[in-house]
């Protein structure tokens, strides 16, 4: 067996004339970062990849340097590209993607695809790593598809509810995934999360 924490990212700083790749932690986002290290050093990590984006590398990077992890980045841990511009308020977009999965914007990528892409990126990190304990760090869009990929009861309403940051625990045998539902990550955890909607620029 195999575990897996997917790790969303701390709060962000969403900004307009920057690409997304390059968005940083907020303020707040810092300070979650760092409030992750004693969480993630309870749960017996062993190994770290990331997507490449700078807001999920900025995430894990304090835990990694305290346990002196290395971070090997995955481009198939990125999150799903909405549009191929900037847009402030993505709710109707966010709304039609888990209507429709083949819905997208030009420039996008639709609900389909990230799910593929990301189900394909974990599988192959499990299959490579065998037994150990891995923190898996992405974003919350493509998060929340990987577990409608585990489980296709999960919708739009849960996947509303991810904080900044968030862990979710899956693990992984030959038969595949089992989404461990009932795990939580402790009070510490629970202090320092928040609500994605408040991170600034986004329209809430």
């Amino acid at each position: 067996m195999t575990t897996l924490y997917l790790i969303r990212h701390a709060q962000s700083r969403p900004l307009a004339h920057q690409p997304e790749r390059e968005w940083r932690l907020s303020e707040v986002g810092t300070e979650q970062a760092r409030g992750l290290v004693g969480v993630l050093g309870r749960l017996g990590v062993q190994r770290i990849y990331t997507s490449p984006y700078q807001r999920s590398r900025d995430t894990l990077s304090p835990f990694a340097a305290a346990h002196g992890l290395a971070v090997t980045l995955h481009e198939g841990l990125r999150e799903r590209r909405i549009a191929g511009q900037w847009l402030a308020d993505f709710r109707e977009v966010w709304q039609r993607s888990w209507a429709d999965f083949s819905h997208a914007l030009e420039g996008g990528e639709n609900s389909w695809t990230c799910r593929s892409r990301i189900a394909d990126a974990v599988g192959a990190i499990a299959r490579q790593h065998p037994g150990e304990t891995i923190a898996l760090g992405s974003h919350g869009n493509a998060i929340a598809l990987f577990l409608h990929y585990v489980d296709a009861t999960y919708g739009i309403e849960q996947a509303s509810a991810l904080r900044t940051p968030e862990i979710v625990k899956v693990v992984h045998r030959d038969d595949g995934f089992t989404w461990e539902k009932t795990f939580s990550a402790g009070a510490e955890f629970e202090r320092l999360a928040t609500d994605f909607r408040l991170t600034p620029g986004i329209v809430a």
